[in-house]
């Protein structure tokens, strides 16, 4: 078989990162394994459009977060494709942008947490999200989550489904662990938790 026949599996795992934790390597890590992906993409996003909180690291040091979180990981690298565009983060942006950088050969799958699945059908041109990408769904272990939801919006290519590692961790609860000076070495890898006391974030 010619070896530049064969499609490659890409995923694509955006978020702000602000910061990046151990919980979000361990959900790359899950979905790599479980569906056997050449690749996955951590996408650090500009400005995302629907955050509530604030975001409060620059992209240039949440990029930078992630770059030394990921040293060392298989097969999972962080993607600046969002913050060289600039402006508001639209997945279907990142999904178009990727592609074209990508190749023809090369197949996306959308990571996306369970909450943001139900949330997709409000998401800027989310009609077209199927055509570029399969959508893979990560739940908590003992959730109840009706993946027909998903077949629904996603009728060309069966959406995925896999559930996570059970993790407590998310990055308000690590900002505010920095901002009342508490200690996070648990939470980030020991290089996102010296770049962060280096660069005095989150105080």
């Amino acid at each position: 078989m010619n070896c530049s026949s064969v499609i490659k599996k890409v995923g694509v795992f955006g978020g702000t990162f602000d910061p990046i934790h151990k919980g979000h390597i361990a959900v790359a890590r899950a979905v790599r394994d479980e569906l056997k992906l050449d690749q996955i993409l951590m996408v650090v996003n500009n400005d995302q459009w629907m955050r509530n909180d604030p975001v409060l690291a620059s992209p240039d040091d949440r990029y930078k977060m992630v770059k030394l979180a990921l040293n060392g990981e298989r097969n999972i690298e962080v993607s600046d494709v969002d913050i060289v565009r600039g402006g508001p983060t639209y997945t279907i942006n990142t999904l178009v942008d990727l592609q074209k950088s990508l190749g023809s050969m090369v197949k996306l799958h959308l990571i996306v947490g369970s909450d943001s699945a139900m949330s997709m059908h409000i998401w800027k041109n989310s009609e077209k999200i199927p055509e570029l990408a399969t959508i893979v769904t990560v739940g908590r272990p003992g959730e109840v989550f009706d993946t027909e939801l998903l077949d629904n919006f996603h009728p060309a290519k069966r959406a995925l489904y896999v559930v996570g590692p059970m993790l407590n961790v998310s990055a308000t609860q690590i900002r505010n662990l920095k901002q009342s000076n508490h200690s996070i070495k648990n939470l980030v890898t020991e290089s996102v938790d010296n770049y962060i006391k280096t660069q005095k974030l989150y105080q």
